[in-house]
Order: structure tokens, then sequence, then C-alpha cells
């Protein structure tokens, strides 16, 4: 059968995160170290708080201590009953949360008070079949392979930069040359007319069939 317990966790003092388990049906919490709870805090009086089990609850009650006892942040002077999550703080010193958990004797596991859960095993996975991979027909040297052949498309690489850039500087310079020697040939041809050096050997013997000399 389920019994109910409480607890008490310290959430800040001189042993933060420890537990006491109130398994008595009264308890004594202070600095001596007689008492059921000892928070070693010189704030804390030598017989500050009890706890006193009443119907199944337990009664937090002050036993006039110098600092006080406080439940949820309002200082007690009369006795009050405790409900799991309540916060109890023995003057500045020690803060305490109360707790309440539910232990089942034919079980393994603490669980808190509420509702039984179940937890579900995760769903199995269907298993995969190995996928086969077909290895590719080995060829053999002098065996003709089945099948067509598939050659090899010839791809058309352009030039690169430089021989493009070295094949128009030729051009522009061939282009040069030819104006050059047009432009030296008009000259002569003017130097010749305006000197009349036509008529004059040897030069009237070589033009004689495109020029006639008076």
């Amino acid at each position: 059968m389920p019994s109910q317990t409480f607890q008490l966790v310290m959430r800040s003092g001189p042993n933060p995160g420890k537990v006491f388990t109130l398994s008595k049906n009264e308890i004594i919490m202070g600095r001596d170290v007689s008492a059921d709870v000892v928070i070693n805090s010189a704030e804390v009086s030598r017989r500050h708080t009890r706890l006193r089990l009443d119907a199944g609850y337990y009664v937090v009650d002050d036993l006039g201590s110098t600092n006080g006892t406080f439940v949820n942040g309002q200082r007690i002077s009369t006795p009050q009953i405790l409900r799991p999550g309540d916060i109890i703080m023995l003057g500045e010193a020690a803060t305490l949360v109360y707790e309440s958990s539910q232990f089942d004797s034919n079980a393994t596991v603490i669980s808190a008070v509420g509702e039984p859960f179940s937890v579900a095993p995760p769903p199995m996975q269907a298993s995969r079949a190995p996928q086969q991979i077909t290895p590719p027909p080995q060829v053999y040297a002098g065996q003709v392979p089945s099948g067509p052949i598939a050659q090899p498309v010839p791809s058309f690489q352009a030039p690169p930069p430089k021989a493009r850039r070295e094949g128009i500087s030729w051009l522009w310079a061939g282009a040069g040359c030819i104006v050059v020697m047009l432009c030296i040939l008009v000259v002569g041809a003017l130097i010749f007319d305006m000197m009349n050096l036509y008529c004059t050997p040897p030069f009237n013997s070589l033009f004689s069939f495109l020029y006639t000399c008076p």
C-alpha cells in the first residue's frame, strides 16, 4: 500500500540542497545539536521551530524564537497547517521547502503525488532489408564488351586570352606597316613630281611607260 511521506529541502542557508526526511510525529528545528533538523546559524535559536504531525498533516509552530518563523513570507504567531509547496523561513538564515512524496513499497520509483502514469515503450521500427548493389560488369583484356560503347565527345576549347591578345597585336602591327608603306609611296611620288625627277636619268628609263617627258 502506498504511504505519504514529507520532507524539507533547504533552498538557502548553511547547506543548500540538503533534504530532511520527516519521519517522526514531532520534529524540532534549531541550532542545538540535539534538534531533529539542525540549522547551524547564529541567527537561528537553539529550539526555533516545531513540526507536529496531526491527522496526516504537519503543523508548524514557532517556539518563541528571536528572529521568528515565516510561512510563505508571513510571520506566524499560532500553529499553522503546512501544505506541499509551502516555504518555511527561520528568520533570514535558512529557507526550506515543504514537499510531499508518495512511496509505493511494491515499486522502485518515488513519484510526486498525483495520478499514476505509465511509460509506454518506444515503438519498434520495422527492419529494412539490406539494399543489394549490383556491381558493374568486368571487362578483361582481349574481351569485346557487349552493348554500345560511348564515344567521347570532343570538346572545343577556346584559346587562352593571352594567345588571342597576341594574335590581335600582330594584326594591328601588320596593318600599321602597310599604312606606313603607303604613306612613304605617296610622299615619294609627290617628291618625284615636285622635283621633276621622272625625266632625269636613270628614272626616265624606269618610268617611261608611265610618264612622258617633254
